[in-house]
């Protein structure tokens, strides 16, 4: 008999959380905000929030772009606000994600009047505002006791020349910051009314484009500057200006260019799980990462990988060559009724600290790992052993491996098997992230591309294959020899190579390669150590 549903449940009750993003750096969203972008079943967000915040929705979560660029909205304010109504009548929880705050400049107020008279339940949760964190990020308080006692943010969207002179001349007053958004198409009409009015030509500016991003550029002068700066360098948004005594305190109190990897966007070819430890020390450094997998690693077990999961005992070595070999190994030995007792008879190969640290988290000690690890350091490494070559070596891999190791390792005297317990598959990407990466490709807006395997530069360029032009000029990274034999192989152009497979060898190649060379690096023929440029149609070794 059919259990009666507790009363105590009731139906999903709609609701709707207005969300500020933050000015454009992901590490500036709220905890409260990561909470419910985390629970949301529809997330409706401007064109430019960071990928990472969209990431942060449930897999199966709709995601909606209803951004606008000047005079070509995805959609109207209108349709915006029946988009929320009618999402959260159907019982789902709608967070609708705003640049910034939802209040400052964003038409947050006018979203939740439709929702409230609708009678839909809405949540506010505010942003770190760009008028205040823009200027922080280029150094500039906005705020400060000896030269600004009012802080005026106000939107030039609309002609100053139409502006009342009254509202100008308080505009004009000595000792306050004056923030300006929105003000790129009348940003020169507004600066000579304030001059009229009586605002010293003296007066230090800043305007400040795509703040807080990898983007960010910012030009200082003084007010009576900008007229000329407007005729010789085209500003186009997003833009802020920044007026102000308190513009002239940046030499003393600017930060962010100290950090070497400032405006450098990073792409990492795996999950952000993964590689949580390179990304956090990247982006502490001032980078922006991108976590993109393209390749996707899943279990796999043969019925002949089986039963060689079941003959361990006939194994001298057990030749562990990857963290997924080792991760898939041990669950493919709970699937055949096995555990580590299995081992007991055999000696242990691990290729890399990486792999090392797997086996070690996994309670097995390694007996041997090679000097380099790439397959030659392999061979070498068994080559070296004062112990005759010969009995069976069990190779644990992927599908995709080569040939090189068993050949190698035969060639000397040994037997190999190979069991393979995982497979690399082309991921599904939902549109969202591809579209992003993909304008990332066409703007050449990626610094650096760090590659894990062979497999991962075969997925980005399987993935993006009317893209492979862009791709060969992104400076990459290798992670090993076997993985920059492949980068050479997909023509790409500008090759780097970590001493180690360690996220604090890859740190120093990134640091090293692009503090120097900046965003010229693609361009470069005389590159710093552990990096090479290769000629087109040809290799340098």
């Amino acid at each position: 008999m059919a259990k009666a549903p507790s009363p105590h449940l009731k139906e999903k009750s709609p609701m709707v959380y207005l969300v500020g993003a933050g000015p454009g750096d992901p590490g500036l969203l709220t905890q409260r905000a990561a909470r419910v972008i985390a629970s949301a079943d529809v997330l409706l967000y401007d064109h430019l929030i960071p990928l990472e915040l969209l990431d942060m929705a449930p897999e199966g979560a709709k995601r909606i772009d209803v951004g606008k660029v000047r005079n070509h909205p995805r959609m109207s304010q209108k349709e915006i606000g029946e988009a929320l109504v009618e999402h959260a009548r159907q019982g789902l929880t709608v967070v609708r994600l705003k640049g910034g705050d939802p209040f400052v400049f964003g038409r947050g107020g006018e979203e939740a009047q439709v929702l409230a008279q609708a009678g839909i339940p809405f949540v506010v949760i505010p942003g770190v505002t760009s008028p205040v964190a823009v200027p922080a990020y280029a150094g500039i308080p906005v705020t400060h006791r000896d030269h600004s006692s009012r802080l005026v943010i106000l939107t030039a969207h609309d002609d100053p020349t139409d502006w009342d002179e009254a509202d100008i001349a308080a505009l004009a007053r000595p000792h306050q910051t004056l923030v300006v958004l929105m003000g790129v198409l009348y940003m020169k009409e507004l600066v000579l009314r304030l001059l009229k009015a009586g605002l010293a030509p003296s007066t230090p500016s800043a305007i400040i484009r795509w703040g807080t991003t990898p983007l960010q550029e910012t030009c200082f002068q003084t007010i009576q500057e900008i007229p000329e700066l407007l005729e010789k360098k085209r500003i186009s948004p997003p833009s802020i200006l920044t007026i102000g005594g308190v513009v002239s305190l940046r030499e003393e109190v600017a930060w962010s260019h100290r950090l070497p990897l400032l405006g450098k966007r990073i792409l990492l070819t795996r999950e952000r799980s993964r590689s949580e430890d390179l990304a956090g020390q990247l982006e502490s450094l001032g980078a922006t990462v991108i976590s993109f997998p393209t390749i996707l690693v899943s279990p796999s077990l043969s019925e002949r990988s089986r039963d060689l999961l079941g003959q361990l005992g006939d194994f001298r070595w057990i030749v562990f060559l990857s963290p997924n070999g080792v991760r898939y190994f041990m669950e493919g030995l709970r699937e055949v009724s096995q555990d580590m007792r299995a081992l007991a008879g055999a000696r242990i190969f691990s290729m890399g600290p990486a792999t090392g640290e797997a086996l070690l988290n996994a309670g097995i000690r390694p007996d041997l790992s090679p000097p380099e690890s790439h397959g030659e350091g392999v061979i070498e490494a068994f080559r070296a052993l004062p112990e005759p070559h010969s009995g069976k070596i069990l190779l644990v891999r992927g599908d995709r491996g080569t040939g090189t190791i068993p050949r190698g390792l035969e060639e000397i005297g040994y037997s190999v098997e190979t069991v393979v317990v995982y497979d690399n598959t082309l991921p599904t990407v939902p549109a969202y992230r591809k579209e992003r990466l993909q304008a990332f490709l066409e703007e050449g807006a990626i610094d650096l591309a760090v590659f894990y395997s062979p497999s991962a530069i075969k997925g980005l360029l399987s993935l993006y294959p009317d893209h492979m032009e862009a791709i060969s000029k992104i400076p990459s990274l290798a992670i090993g020899p076997t993985t920059r034999e492949e980068l050479v192989r997909s023509k790409i152009r500008t090759l780097l190579m970590a001493e180690t497979p360690t996220t604090a060898s890859v740190v120093d190649v990134a640091v090293d390669f692009l503090s120097q060379f900046g965003n010229n690096a693609k361009e470069l023929s005389d590159l710093p150590k552990n990096s090479e440029e290769i000629p087109q149609g040809g290799m340098r070794t």
